[in-house]
């Protein structure tokens, strides 16, 4: 699963880039672009008709992954725990966007497991 590997792809970003900032601004940029990417597919898959699906993407791709590469951003040069988005503290969405993750990941494996199923 795509996902998965995004987070494989996090931690080898981490792993050999030096700078947090420019580490955490890339391994934002594929937090973003890999929602895209899954939703434009899944677009030409069902049409839009998997609503609890896109529900599952758009929270963690709006909610999360936009602002908090919108703050890294846009205050670029200030540490990530003095950032806020509509008051609420960089490291707290950083913190939940991951519980995010995870629901979104959830909700892919379940539509793919049953798109398998219809497979068969």
């Amino acid at each position: 699963m795509i996902q998965a590997l995004v987070i494989v792809a996090v931690i080898v970003i981490f792993a050999s880039i030096s700078e947090k900032q420019i580490a955490a601004t890339v391994a934002g940029v594929l937090f973003v672009v890999m929602p895209l990417g899954l939703m434009a597919w899944e677009h030409k898959q069902a049409q839009f008709k998997e609503a609890v699906w896109y529900a599952g993407v758009l929270q963690f791709w709006v909610i999360f992954a936009l602002p908090i590469l919108g703050i890294r951003l846009l205050n670029w040069g200030v540490p990530f725990d003095q950032l806020t988005f509509w008051g609420v503290p960089g490291p707290f969405l950083h913190s939940w966007s991951s519980k995010s993750y995870m629901v979104m990941m959830l909700i892919t494996a379940i539509r793919w497991y049953r798109l398998g199923k219809k497979a068969v």
